[in-house]
């Protein structure tokens, strides 16, 4: 079975989901409509979000051997709907968690998809669609999708047992290193 890795990226109505295959350059994607109107709102939500990304995800184990997973981490610096984004996030870690062991889980800030692919972890969406495509030659559909495929080429190049090459440009082993090695959160100090 050929190895397959996940990008995930996921926002307040939606989810996209991009499968990669190396071997064969295939590139499958996946929309999820989480809108109120489509998914509900509360514990009616959650549970609906939970049981649609769990089913999908293992199909996906079925499907193939998954080398690794990358999913977008919180936009820390973000306020609008934060709440709803953390219950939505936390509901995508259980359904992951619930299918996959954690060291095939890598969390990846907005700040290293935008890095990995552009070389500057500030591009805007218009520049992250571009990038995407003159890097890799792939037509995203729009930006999550562009953000989940560069989370499947990041989870590629996490992957510990492929015998590839690091990624040769230097922002992009930046990337990678960091997601491999954390630096401690830093403190704010109390006034």
């Amino acid at each position: 079975m050929p190895r397959i890795y996940l990008g995930i990226d996921q926002s307040y109505s939606g989810c996209a989901v991009v499968t990669y295959t190396p071997d064969t350059g295939g590139t499958d994607i996946q929309r999820f409509d989480f809108s109120v109107k489509k998914a509900g709102t509360g514990p009616q939500r959650l549970a609906h979000v939970h049981w649609t990304l769990r089913e999908y995800f293992q199909a996906q184990r079925l499907s193939g051997t998954v080398g690794a997973i990358a999913f977008e981490g919180y936009a820390y610096g973000a306020k609008f709907k934060r709440e709803e984004l953390g219950e939505l996030g936390g509901i995508l870690r259980l359904a992951l968690v619930q299918t996959w062991p954690p060291h095939l889980l890598h969390r990846v800030a907005p700040t290293s998809v935008k890095k990995f692919v552009t070389g500057s972890g500030v591009a805007d969406k218009d520049k992250m669609l571009l990038a995407v495509y003159m890097r890799w030659q792939f037509e995203a559909p729009d930006h999550d999708t562009a953000d989940a495929y560069t989370l499947a080429r990041i989870a590629v190049a996490l992957d510990a047992e492929v015998l590839a090459e690091p990624p040769e440009l230097k922002f992009q082993q930046e990337v990678i290193e960091g997601i491999r090695n954390p630096k401690p959160a830093r403190r704010k100090k109390a006034a």
